[in-house]
């Protein structure tokens, strides 16, 4: 075998080497995001568990048929979750776990939601205001600043938010931000360590 072959096989087992440590440690922290609850004896809702580090989000999520899901958010540690339409939409008082929502940044802050069968992460693509007016028969309208309707702007992704002030009438004033699945998050589950530890 010529030096030059011996060089390339030897830099192409480095590549495999490498890949295999990256795959382990991506592996580790995607199951590493579920273990965490089980070790500290962290509840999940029925839906799962939303954790955003950076903004000191974490909070049960509830599964919701949207008629309960004031009931839902009022108990502690626990955010209502709805599918609605084409937009899955996750809820809580800014007073309990969602106080810092409005300071989400579109394209930095990252989100986890853990359930028993899946890790997926998020990356903030949207973060304003906007409003929810109710009509008869508990229907509702739900638009950001933009004047989108909430339930076909974010297909696909998730929308959290909560309340902005007291209902006005029939309209509740909201702070509303938007979601999309992004990539494996490695540093998302050493910052959950450490924020566990302050």
């Amino acid at each position: 075998m010529s030096k030059k072959q011996r060089s390339k096989e030897i830099f192409l087992r480095f590549l495999v080497f490498i890949g295999f440590g990256i795959a382990i440690i991506l592996a580790i922290c995607i199951v590493g995001e579920q273990m965490l609850y089980t070790m500290n004896n962290v509840p999940y809702g029925t839906h799962g568990r939303l954790s955003i580090p950076s903004l000191g989000i974490d909070v049960a999520v509830n599964n919701s048929l949207g008629f309960d899901s004031q009931m839902i958010v009022d108990d502690d540690d626990s955010a209502a979750f709805i599918e609605w339409k084409d937009q899955n939409v996750i809820g809580d008082h800014r007073s309990q776990s969602f106080y810092y929502l409005p300071h989400a940044t579109p394209g930095i802050t990252t989100a986890c939601l853990v359930t028993s069968a899946s890790t997926n992460y998020y990356v903030c693509t949207y973060s304003g205001t906007g409003r929810i007016t109710y009509g008869q028969n508990h229907a509702c309208t739900f638009v950001d600043d933009l004047g989108n309707s909430v339930n076909s702007t974010n297909k696909n992704g998730i929308c959290m938010y909560t309340c902005q002030g007291q209902l006005n009438g029939n309209e509740l004033s909201v702070y509303v931000t938007y979601w999309r699945l992004s990539s494996v998050n490695p540093l998302h589950f050493l910052q959950r360590i450490l924020s566990a530890q302050k």
